[in-house]
């Protein structure tokens, strides 16, 4: 999550980060920045879900050690560092209630999520 002062707070996921997954359930039920900083307040994930009750949070659920949000001086240090740091294939970032995703292949952007959850009004 990008914080007013550029610094980006962000927690490690063990499980399917991709975006067909990861990225869907961020950016189709975690779409306010209070949803968001209750993510984060979970510390470290083993898995995300839907709900932060069906999320598995190794602090909360396992009985581990808090390993709470990682900050990020900027955005840029998140990019260059980010991925390395969490030996993650793609970044997330939540923006001015916007999603991106950084890491697509072959693309060294970030992108905006898109997520439609259930049918498109016609």
């Amino acid at each position: 999550m990008k914080q007013a002062d550029g610094a980006v707070k962000a927690i490690y996921l063990h499980w399917d980060g991709y975006p067909g997954y990861a990225g869907a359930i961020l950016g189709g039920w975690y779409k306010t920045s209070e949803q968001v900083e209750a993510l984060l307040a979970l510390g470290n994930l083993c898995e995300i879900g839907e709900t932060l009750e069906t999320c598995v949070a190794y602090h909360r659920d396992r009985g581990e050690k808090l390993v709470p949000a990682s900050c990020f001086a900027t955005e840029e240090e998140y990019q260059s560092k980010g991925k390395a740091d969490f030996g993650a294939d793609y970044l997330y970032i939540y923006d001015a209630g916007h999603w991106l995703v950084y890491g697509l292949y072959n693309d060294p952007g970030w992108h905006e999520l898109d997520v439609v959850i259930g049918e498109e009004e016609k």
